[in-house]
């Protein structure tokens, strides 16, 4: 943060610029209320007047709020249905690699052969892939967090 020297016993906090803004924000979260005076006065005066900085304060808002969010569980019982059916594929044994097969069969066993791993890439990768619904909340203002 920069001062001026022209007697001020407290210093008068120039205009605070976004790259510092966003170093602070990093360092120090987004609730701006935990942030010291000297830097909070000059952070919420750059929120009201850069669109810029205000999309920094979104971001770290967010994050906060998924980083919060209660994790995303598996339904009951996912687990057990999945290795049901599993168990259900056809147990077939694998062809010796000089044994051509025909084209056919070859395609039917590649299809069942794929059904658990996707299954099982399904199960890992689509809580992830779905966003927090905190993250949807319609209206969020800056003004209710400062």
């Amino acid at each position: 943060m920069l001062y001026d020297g022209l007697g001020d016993k407290a210093g008068s906090a120039r205009a605070m610029d976004v790259a510092t803004f966003e170093d602070l924000i990093d360092r120090l979260g987004d609730d701006l209320s935990r942030w010291p005076d000297d830097q909070r006065r000059p952070a919420m005066q750059l929120l009201a007047s850069s669109a810029e900085a205000r999309a920094l304060y979104e971001e770290a808002s967010a994050v906060r709020r998924a980083l919060a969010a209660p994790p995303v569980r598996a339904p009951a019982g996912l687990v057990d249905r999945i290795v049901l059916a599993a168990a259900k594929l056809p147990k077939e044994p694998a062809a010796p690699a000089d044994e051509p097969k025909d084209a056919e069969s070859s395609s039917e066993s590649a299809s069942a052969g794929k059904v658990l791993p996707a299954l099982l890439l399904a199960l890992c990768l689509l809580p992830a892939l779905a966003p927090p619904a905190l993250l949807d909340e319609p209206g969020l203002s800056i003004s209710r967090s400062l």
